[in-house]
């Protein structure tokens, strides 16, 4: 069973967007490290300020928790987003499957995303996405 923290945060990125980044405090401490493939940020208010240019470029974005894992202040949320941004993929919907690792004590302190950004980026931009599908379909045959 998650703690009311892990419950919280699935709640809130169940249903983010720019209207509601303000309640990033509520879950993280002032001090967060958040890590994804693109970035390492340090503190609160650099990770507002990364979500706010991050949603302002979106269309929309929407993230499914699939499952929670938790022991011993620190869980493992696997989630399902899809987005779609203006430049990407002619505005259609991206799907991606994730992972986010977070530390918590009274708020999350750390806080990790594990995803394949082919899944969400590369293999839709022109030219190297024909390159990556290629590739991939080279690896599995």
């Amino acid at each position: 069973m998650a703690t009311e923290l892990i419950d919280k945060f699935c709640r809130l990125y169940e249903s983010l967007d720019k209207h509601n980044l303000d309640q990033l405090g509520l879950l993280y401490s002032d001090d967060i490290n958040f890590i994804d493939a693109l970035h390492n940020l340090n503190g609160l208010d650099q990770l507002s300020h990364y979500f706010a240019n991050l949603y302002a470029n979106l269309l929309y974005c929407h993230f499914s928790i699939e499952q929670v894992i938790e022991d011993q202040g620190q869980a493992s949320v696997i989630w399902i987003m899809e987005y779609a941004h203006p430049k990407i993929n002619k505005a259609n919907a991206i799907v991606v499957n994730g992972c986010s690792h977070l530390k918590y004590d009274e708020k999350i302190y750390y806080h990790r995303d594990f995803l394949d950004m082919g899944q969400m980026l590369y293999e839709h931009l022109p030219l190297l996405g024909g390159v990556i599908r290629t590739v991939k379909k080279r690896v599995v045959s």
